[in-house]
């Protein structure tokens, strides 16, 4: 493995990190190749470590009034490393029918993604400490490897069992990570960062980037809707049979992703100061006022304008309206 990357032979654990980046790289765009991932690809693995980073750069300065210099660029590049490395593995139960959307066993994805990494990890250590002149900083520790897996296995999304129900204050819609409701102590604060970014698309990427987000889910999850979603496909009536669904399943299945959208939303603003609890005031603010600026009611009524979900919405509005305009992926 380090034979590889002779010219390039770490010289601090930035490089280290690099160097696992690297094929964390590679077995991104294997795995969107291999199963058609139009939204877990190396795209999203992209914009979560830039939001991480951004999040973690944000907080930096309060960080740094109680953490070492040393350990503040130790937390920044595993800050990096698990946002680009969370979905590295993208895992999905068995399809009988194909017209049936794809689903992910909970937590296997995530598990697995993490258990790849730090085998990967693991090798590399010992393959740096047989190299005569390492040192000994560059390698991963026990706490950093306890820190990635943590931070990979923090982004586990679920519904939430109690929401929908009487006098309760979330929707039937409501999707969440546990990990930031835990009460218990945390190893790192890496893995509160990882679970926000993840999931920060419309607090910090703004409506249009969150718009796009979600019709790529559901085309990842809906194969059998690639030729309206990228071909925008509606001029011929016959071909918007997608493997036996008539029209009105279709406007159906659409109209039913269209309202996810905008209550998922809704959900993203209402949980927020719950999912920040944890952090310090200080931090609490920063992330209030100068990182996820767009999580706020007037983005929120920016999504219902634009997003059809209207009982009288056509099927035609809602193929415009999830029609991508050129391909992410072949």
């Amino acid at each position: 493995m380090i034979q590889k990357y002779s010219d390039k032979q770490p010289s601090s654990f930035a490089d280290t990190v690099r160097l696992v980046e690297d094929y964390v790289r590679e077995e991104i765009i294997k795995e969107a190749r291999h199963k058609q991932l139009y939204y877990h690809n190396l795209d999203h693995a992209i914009a979560v470590k830039r939001r991480a980073n951004y999040i973690f750069q944000q907080i930096e300065p309060v960080l740094s009034q109680h953490k070492s210099d040393a350990e503040i660029m130790r937390l920044k590049s595993l800050v990096g490393l698990c946002g680009f490395a969370h979905d590295m593995v993208q895992l999905f139960e068995p399809v009988t029918a194909a017209n049936q959307p794809r689903k992910r066993p909970i937590r296997l994805s995530e598990v697995e993604t993490a258990n790849k990494l730090l085998r990967y990890i693991d090798k590399l250590n010992r393959e740096l400490t047989a190299v005569a002149s390492h040192k000994p900083s560059i390698l991963f520790s026990d706490r950093d490897l306890h820190i990635i897996r943590d931070a990979i296995e923090a982004t586990i999304c679920i519904r939430d069992p109690l929401a929908g129900k009487v006098d309760y204050t979330f929707s039937p819609y409501s999707i969440y990570q546990p990990y930031l409701y835990e009460p218990s102590p945390k190893i790192s604060i890496v893995g509160s960062i990882i679970a926000l970014a993840d999931l920060g698309t419309l607090g910090i990427d703004g409506v249009e980037n969150y718009i796009r987000d979600g019709i790529l889910v559901f085309l990842e999850d809906n194969l059998n809707f690639k030729p309206i979603i990228l071909n925008c496909n509606f001029s011929q009536p016959d071909s918007l049979t997608c493997y036996g669904l008539d029209r009105q399943q279709l406007k159906a299945k659409l109209l039913a992703m269209a309202r996810f959208m905008v209550n998922l939303a809704r959900e993203r603003q209402s949980r927020f100061e719950l999912e920040i609890s944890g952090f310090t005031e200080p931090i609490r603010y920063i992330l209030r006022h100068q990182i996820f600026i767009y999580l706020d009611r007037e983005n929120i009524q920016k999504l219902e304008a634009v997003i059809p979900t209207g009982n009288n919405v056509s099927l035609p509005e809602l193929i415009d309206f999830f029609c991508l305009q050129e391909q992410t992926q072949d």
